[in-house]
């Protein structure tokens, strides 16, 4: 019996030493990091029925500001943007106004009944330069090479897979084009002193090593309000 055992034992051991070398090897990017806290109220029609009310509260654009966030930003007219994570669509009429209409928003979300409340806005606006993309946690579905700016607000912590989601991102970049990421702090306390630390994965430094070590360097960082950061990244 313990002849037969010990094979087995060893295999087991060999096979953990290997997929932990493969890890070391692969780096962050190969490993899950799951959002787990972040992304409980989205598992159900009705968690996320009861998000889309507050990513729609008149509040959040004052804690917002998304004209400011859109200045930083340096859009030109007739630019390509995707809005990954747009969620109702808050951002869009923004981004709109700064690509104008000879400009392209590529609007996406994993959530169907988010992009369906997008698109309502969208019509209300009578905008015909805006496509909405239905995206998964791994993968945003970006056509090629075609944007200019991949844009997401208090998103990326969302992120169960950063590695694959900047991967194909760099993918949708044109070779001069930029990452910003608009996010809250996570060790500072929102709205009505929230506090966000168990809710947002990593923190702002932790961010942009996560990004540079996925084929980007950082070419800015400003704070926004005091509990938000936009960081703005070229690819490598």
């Amino acid at each position: 019996m313990i002849f037969c055992e010990r094979p087995a034992i060893v295999w087991s051991m060999k096979t953990l030493l290997a997929s932990c070398l493969a890890a070391v090897l692969l780096g962050p990017a190969a490993l899950p990091q799951v959002a787990k806290k972040a992304n409980e109220g989205y598992q159900t029609p009705e968690g996320r029925a009861k998000v889309a009310k507050t990513l729609d509260d008149p509040h959040r654009t004052e804690q917002m500001k998304p004209r400011e966030i859109v200045a930083a930003l340096d859009l030109k007219p007739g630019s390509t943007v995707a809005d990954i994570g747009t969620g109702v669509g808050f951002m869009l009429p923004y981004l709109e106004e700064a690509v104008g209409p000879a400009g392209h928003i590529y609007a996406e979300d994993i959530r169907q009944d988010f992009l369906d409340k997008a698109q309502a806005r969208v019509r209300s606006g009578k905008w015909s330069n805006v496509t909405f993309v239905l995206g998964d946690d791994r993968d945003p579905r970006l056509p090629e090479g075609q944007l200019d700016l991949a844009f997401t607000l208090e998103v990326y912590h969302h992120f169960d897979y950063p590695g694959e989601m900047l991967a194909h991102i760099s993918r949708a970049l044109k070779p001069d084009g930029r990452l910003v990421i608009a996010d809250f702090y996570k060790n500072r306390r929102v709205g009505q002193g929230k506090d966000m630390s168990g809710h947002i994965r990593i923190d702002k430094n932790e961010v942009i090593q996560e990004v540079e070590s996925n084929g980007y360097r950082l070419l800015s960082a400003r704070d926004h309000s005091d509990n938000m950061y936009i960081l703005i990244f070229a690819k490598k």
